[in-house]
């Protein structure tokens, strides 16, 4: 067996780090051209350079050059790695001002669920309805059984992360970063509960999602909503980078969930 490809991270997420702790090496299982996702028995974690970001996930790394194939063992190394921890606060409930919402607008994908935001009309009915369905269950404070529809957001659309996962977990980390810990709770025991329907990959974002930490575009989009907050334009810009719609799906969870009426 050839010997293990070496990597010294420079900063990882909490996830990240829990799967990587025991300093065995790492599989890869799935590549790309920037990042690749690795598995040990504790856990798997996202690899890359600067350009993907800060997550619970990821784990940037010094010049990684070529992403390896499935199958290559990688082993990371953390000694000299900085923890990052998200520790953003969001208003308790707060809705678009005219401007941030033309900023919404402007680039906003037609794909996946962004639009349940500003144009919830030009989904496809089954999308709106579980998201509709998800939304009012919160509103009722997410204290009865959600209603069956809600489930279908769960692995909902194609991708890497599905969007109706991005959508939830969105909303999940909103409810968090809202101090809104009951709701989030039970919204989170909810989502977790369903995470087979969905992939490994989706369903690992989503658990950090419980637990309030998501990617650091979206974080900075909920601190730019707090009273003198400023950044939502250039926080829209980083969440358009992230994946095909996921951004901007899970910034659409999360703003749709700061603006439901009841807490």
């Amino acid at each position: 067996m050839s010997s293990p490809v070496e990597w010294r991270a420079l900063r990882l997420g909490r996830a990240a780090a829990e799967a990587l702790a025991s300093g065995e090496p790492a599989r890869v299982f799935a590549a790309f051209g920037r990042s690749c996702y690795v598995e040990t028995p504790a856990g798997i974690a996202c690899i890359g350079d600067a350009r993907i970001g800060l997550g619970p996930l990821n784990v940037i790394v010094a010049t990684p050059g070529a992403m390896p194939p499935v199958g290559t063992r990688i082993r990371v190394e953390l000694r000299k790695a900085s923890r990052w921890v998200p520790r953003v606060r969001a208003p308790e409930r707060r809705e678009l001002t005219a401007r941030q919402m033309a900023a919404w607008r402007l680039g906003r994908p037609s794909e996946g669920l962004a639009t349940m935001l500003d144009a919830p009309e030009c989904l496809a009915p089954r999308a709106c309805r579980a998201a509709h369905a998800f939304l009012d269950w919160l509103a009722a404070g997410a204290r009865d059984p959600a209603p069956r529809s809600a489930a279908a957001l769960i692995g909902l659309g194609p991708g890497l992360t599905p969007a109706g996962d991005d959508f939830i977990g969105g909303a999940l980390i909103a409810l968090r970063a809202a101090g809104r810990t009951g709701m989030a709770d039970r919204a989170a025991a909810w989502a977790l509960a369903r995470a087979r329907r969905t992939n490994r990959i989706s369903a690992a974002h989503l658990a950090c999602a419980a637990c309030g930490e998501g990617h650091e575009a979206l974080h900075r989009l909920l601190a730019s909503l707090r009273p003198r907050g400023r950044g939502f334009p250039a926080a829209l810009d980083a969440l358009d980078r992230i994946g095909h719609t996921s951004g901007r799906d899970a910034a659409a969870g999360a703003l749709l969930a700061l603006q439901v009426r009841h807490w």
